[in-house]
């Protein structure tokens, strides 16, 4: 396949972290994100009521309550210049007097990461009929943050707009919400384009605050001034402590991080054990909260992990324990997360972070975002859109996905008529691993008759290395296909080809061009041989993946049954055995 070389987009944030317990002082319980209240006293976080943005380019059209990020700014081309607008609810800071109000919202994408103007202003009230055309009248500029996140080479984050004049006359005025902009400061400037998660949005609100908690680890030292000489590893759990710096009156702590937004309760001077996911610089962040329910100003605790020296997990290690795992749905679409063992069975599956549509597909690829860890990719409906997106949803390598971090995989011509994006409308999407050599992660689409090769990148697009080539135009909307890699050692990777009507398994094997690269078009004429029999589509709706699942060297075989449960079958040196084995 035709390669070009690009320049890898790092899409790992600092501070994946996985809480796997809790020791010392009280039973800790779980707090919904932004939900922290009492009695109109302390500091009462909440998230946006609602959200839309409004599109210059498409002057009619409402975004109310888009799932997609929100822009702002210009970004040329197709988005051209877009504002955007969220509504905060103050119900619970009726007649409070604030002493200060933070809007806090997630960057998720800019144009660089040279930091660029961008403004918080009051506006008026938005609704679903909030177009280019019909905007919310401007009221005054709150503040500007020159800032940027979430662009080549640095990670995303949140960034933080003083909005407290706006919230102390909200309260005095007893109004139960309050709606805000976020604008260029420079709109012409295209190089001042950011993206926003509206979920992620938070507006703080403080009324006097008790100290904040003081962090410690042991095995992952305090990173204030640099990496410490010595610390722990990525994937390795350490002890946490959150004690409260001599403050008396506080009732319990409260924890989280960018990857876990999840906040965490504890008793004061609670050790717990976090696994940091992600080497390099994390963060973990808490505040305190008194017996009066007024919370504290937020503690930032920066440490270290190693990492693994740039070396990437192998093909189908999710993990990082060298064994192969499975990601499946379950009946209700969310994701199960399946450990390998080393005797070939697997751990009773658990949650993966994410939810999924009836319909949606996925596939466990390569490494797709460069931090090392094999990602998922997910083939979905979007509505919105009355098409089907593909994305990028990152591991936090240890098998669950960082869902917050999830982003969109695109092509650079997607042209509807010429165009390189074949999953708009694709059945199917299967992980091809690593077709061309080259080290990075390939995918298969299945579009109607069509089967389409892509040779990935970690660009954000799929065509970046060469248009998709089609493997073959006929019959495939009849099958199931998966690759297995190389299963005859002649170099070349080999195709498994499902009759999703007769249940039968067919092994197709790959061929080399003249200049002694793989040819993906190769399938579509070799001899398909027969190597198993009973997986109808009825019995087996997905054929989930293909590894060595006992470790004897042969590519075994897993599916999902009509009951949503996951099995495998074991390879032998004549085929695939008939016998369902359980996962989990």
């Amino acid at each position: 396949m035709s390669r070009r070389m690009s320049s890898a987009v790092s899409l790992a944030l600092a501070g994946g972290l996985a809480v796997t317990g809790v020791t010392a002082g009280a039973a800790p319980a779980a707090v919904a994100a932004g939900a922290v209240s009492a009695a109109g006293a302390g500091e009462t976080p909440v998230g946006a009521q609602a959200w839309t943005r409004v599109s210059k380019k498409n002057p009619n059209r409402s975004y109310w309550n888009t799932a997609d990020d929100l822009r702002v700014g210009n970004e040329g081309g197709a988005q051209g210049l877009s504002r955007a607008y969220l509504t905060l609810d103050t119900t619970a800071l009726k007649g409070a007097t604030v002493s200060k109000a933070t809007f806090r919202i997630a960057n998720t994408g800019s144009a660089s990461c040279t930091g660029r103007p961008v403004e918080l202003w009051s506006v008026g009230a938005i609704s679903a009929q909030t177009t280019w055309k019909v905007q919310p009248a401007k009221g005054v500029r709150l503040a500007t943050v020159t800032d940027a996140k979430g662009g080549e080479g640095c990670a995303s984050g949140d960034l933080e707009f003083d909005a407290t004049a706006l919230v102390k006359e909200a309260a005095a005025a007893s109004r139960t919400s309050v709606t805000v902009g976020l604008f260029a400061s420079d709109e012409a400037d295209s190089s001042a384009w950011k993206r926003f998660a509206p979920a992620t949005a938070k507006l703080e609100t403080t009324i006097g605050r008790p100290a904040p908690p003081v962090i410690s680890s042991p095995e992952f030292p305090d990173a204030s001034n640099g990496a410490p000489a010595v610390t722990g590893k990525a994937r390795t759990p350490g002890t946490f402590t959150f004690g409260t710096g001599g403050a008396e009156n506080i009732e319990k702590i409260v924890y989280w991080s960018v990857s876990e937004p999840r906040e965490v309760a504890v008793a004061p001077g609670a050790a717990v054990v976090i696994t940091p996911t992600v080497s390099g610089p994390n963060m973990l962040y808490a505040y305190s909260v008194d017996r009066a329910g007024r919370r504290s100003d937020q503690a930032v605790y920066r440490f270290w992990a190693l990492g693994n020296g740039g070396v990437r997990d192998t093909a189908g290690d999710l993990d990082g324990d060298g064994l192969r795992d499975l990601w499946t749905l379950d009946p209700d679409g969310r994701l199960r997360f399946s450990a390998g063992r080393s005797d070939g069975t697997f751990a009773p599956p658990v949650d993966g972070g994410a939810s999924f549509a009836p319909g949606t597909r996925i596939a466990a690829g390569g490494d797709w975002d460069d931090d090392g860890y094999n990602d998922l990719l997910v083939l979905e409906t979007v509505p919105a859109l009355r098409a089907k997106q593909l994305r990028l949803v990152p591991n936090d390598g240890l098998g669950r996905v960082r869902w917050n971090e999830r982003t969109v995989l695109g092509a650079i011509e997607s042209d509807p008529v010429e165009g390189n994006d074949h999953w708009s409308d694709a059945q199917d999407i299967a992980d091809a691993g690593d077709l061309g050599g080259d080290g990075e992660p390939d995918l298969l689409v299945k579009q109607g008759a069509k089967l389409w090769a892509y040779a990935g990148s970690r660009s954000g697009y799929l065509d970046m290395n060469g248009a998709p080539v089609l493997v073959g135009d006929g019959g495939w909307d009849a099958v199931s296909v998966l690759v297995p890699g190389d299963t005859d050692g002649d170099g070349a990777t080999d195709l498994w080809v499902r009759d999703d009507t007769s249940g039968d398994l067919f092994a197709v094997r790959g061929a080399k061009d003249a200049a002694g690269g793989f040819d993906p078009t190769s399938w579509a004429t070799a001899q398909r041989v027969k190597i198993g029999s009973g997986l109808g589509r009825t019995a087996y709706p997905t054929l989930v993946s293909a590894g060595d699942f006992d470790r004897d060297g042969l590519a075994d075989l897993a599916a999902v049954g009509a009951d949503g449960k996951a099995v495998w079958f074991r390879a032998t040196g004549t085929g695939i055995d008939a016998t369902p084995r359980p996962i989990g």
